[in-house]
């Protein structure tokens, strides 16, 4: 019983999130637990839907913090453009600790 409540009351990501984050248990996903890989797969992988949705549940701040601990090699040149004018970010890291 406890664990089905546990369960009914973790938030996971729209449907539409699942490919994205086909390695994880889908019934275990929780959007705060999570968040950052909700975050980066969908800013690589996700259409203007899954960028509004990420924008709506976290906030501008809260991605553009996410992201900016990356590294801009996790990200694809296209998306990791896009996602520096949308969330306002100065850069990316290209090595463990140094922004750019």
């Amino acid at each position: 019983m406890k664990q089905t409540i546990e369960r009914i009351s973790k938030k996971q990501p729209p449907e539409m999130f699942r490919p994205f984050l086909w390695w994880m248990r889908w019934e275990d996903i929780d959007i705060e637990e999570d968040k950052e890989d909700i975050i980066v797969s969908a800013i690589n992988e996700g259409a203007l839907d899954h960028w509004r949705w990420l924008i709506n549940t976290y906030g501008k701040d809260t991605i553009r913090k996410v992201l900016e601990k990356r590294l801009a090699t996790e990200f694809h040149p296209e998306s990791r453009n896009l996602a520096k004018l949308i969330f306002s970010m100065s850069g990316f890291q290209y090595a463990r600790g140094i922004t750019h």
